[in-house]
């Protein structure tokens, strides 16, 4: 019998040890996985939306909506959020799609419009899985592959419309349009994005991240951006209250690692970490995260089951980036640091910090500081100012700096249309580039608001910008 009571209180104390492992295995876990969470620059875990939330996602191609925001629709729509989603374009610039879907080789601008319509129903579908009504969602139906074209002041205005090389159309060609027959040029995708904004009033936006480096994923961060605080210089309270979020999809070895796991977890590129990072966590079921994976298998031309890119999305989280409105005072030596510059993409310049002085002669100086190298051959960087008036039509100052020393400077507006500006650049060491005589639009001198954007491209393609960014500045109240 003592024996018998004697290997009970042995079991019991082997058992009670590895309880007490067990729990210090995942204390430890806890405590590293909160750390590594810390050190990416997690602020914290994101609330599920509420039913007082109006949720507008905005995605530059099919399928970037459930992408970065699959759990988050699904979380939203259980709790009784509205949600909306705005789709840029339809995608109709996938060759190998084409190829793979319609079998044909060359492909002609008749099957790019028929992928685009491909497309649109199959983000009709997922979502329609997901729970938003058709109604709930926007086609805008502006060019794959052209939104960056679009943003520039040489394609802003109505009588300067910007061609698809791939669809050869200018207008939209598409049924389901926003704006029937929308014609390819930024005032109108201003007009819509604005529209859309204004009829819904969202509390919290979700668009593709400033820094992802798809060209079309970038633009539509600037038009959003841009449609926010053009909103807000006009007064729009909701505007000033908006939540605008930042989704990534596009940039090297993430998500990492690149592999189907709805078991796996999401975190930002270490480019992109930091104490200075506002990432945010949203946890996921472990169905809704088979639900988002479903999701994307479902959009079949993109033969999701050969990509690993698109399979690596659906995970037990979804993060995002709040990007808070950046308020600086012009009349003053400013500067706007880049956090954490580094090689991106292929390779090439990155913007570390851009210092704009403004004064009151209607001029500003710029210096840009750029790492690790000077601009690339055949490549560019730019510094785009902007400000606003009554008819949706910006005074546009853009200026170009090639690798080759040379400066272009174009300003546009209302009254004027397009001309060139002079513009000059101080020679300096390797990695600084000043502009100086740099005119400003001339409603900020009155107004005191720009918007001020700075990106690039590696070589002479846009695929690899070399950063992208905007600053606010404006005039702090006394």
């Amino acid at each position: 019998m003592r024996r018998w009571r004697r290997l009970r209180i042995i079991i019991a104390l082997i058992v009670a040890a590895a309880a007490a492992l067990s729990f210090r295995s995942w204390l430890v876990s806890s405590l590293a996985w909160k750390h590594t969470l810390r050190a990416a620059g997690f602020v914290d875990e994101m609330p599920a939306p509420g039913r007082d939330d109006r949720i507008l996602i905005v995605a530059p191609h099919p399928d970037d909506e459930v992408l970065g925001c699959g759990g988050l629709i699904q979380q939203a729509v259980a709790n009784g959020a509205q949600v909306y989603v705005v789709l840029m374009t339809n995608g109709d610039a996938s060759e190998l799609a084409v190829v793979l879907g319609e079998r044909e080789l060359p492909w002609k601008p008749a099957n790019m419009i028929s992928l685009g319509r491909t497309r649109q129903e199959e983000s009709l579908r997922a979502l329609s899985a997901l729970g938003v009504s058709p109604h709930h969602v926007h086609f805008l139906g502006f060019p794959n592959n052209g939104l960056v074209a679009l943003w520039r002041p040489e394609h802003w205005r109505y009588s300067d419309l910007y061609q698809s090389p791939y669809t050869r159309v200018s207008f939209s060609p598409y049924a389901r349009t926003f704006t029937p027959q929308a014609p390819y040029c930024g005032q109108q995708v201003l007009s819509d994005l604005s529209a859309i904004l204004h009829q819904l009033r969202p509390t919290h936006i979700y668009v593709t991240h400033p820094r992802d480096i798809h060209p079309d994923h970038w633009a539509t961060a600037c038009f959003v951006g841009y449609a926010l605080a053009t909103a807000a210089v006009r007064g729009a309270d909701w505007a000033e209250a908006a939540q605008l979020w930042g989704y990534l999809i596009h940039w090297p070895r993430y998500p990492a690692p690149m592999r189907s796991g709805v078991k796996l977890a999401l975190l930002p590129p270490p480019e992109l970490s930091g104490p200075e990072a506002q990432w945010y966590r949203l946890p996921l079921t472990p169905e809704e995260a088979k639900q988002k994976l479903a999701d994307v298998k479902s959009y079949r031309s993109q033969a999701p089951h050969f990509d690993r890119l698109l399979l690596s999305f659906p995970r037990q989280d979804e993060i995002f980036e709040l990007l808070p409105p950046r308020t600086l005072a012009p009349h003053t030596r400013v500067e706007w640091r880049d956090r954490n510059p580094a090689r991106r993409g292929l390779g090439g310049a990155e913007v570390k910090e851009v210092r704009l002085q403004l004064a009151g002669n209607g001029m500003a100086r710029a210096e840009l500081t750029t790492a690790p190298k000077r601009i690339p051959e055949r490549g560019y960087l730019c510094l785009d100012l902007r400000t606003w008036d009554e008819h949706q039509l910006p005074v546009i100052t853009t200026v170009y700096l090639h690798s080759r020393g040379e400066t272009e400077a174009v300003r546009l507006e209302a009254a004027t249309g397009a001309q060139a500006l002079p513009a000059g650049v101080e020679a300096g060491p390797p990695g600084k580039v000043v502009i100086t005589g740099l005119p400003l639009p001339a409603r900020s001198q009155a107004e005191k608001d720009l918007f001020v954007t700075c990106y690039g491209s590696i070589r002479d393609r846009l695929t690899d910008p070399a950063v992208v960014s905007w600053v606010r500045f404006r005039a702090q109240a006394p």
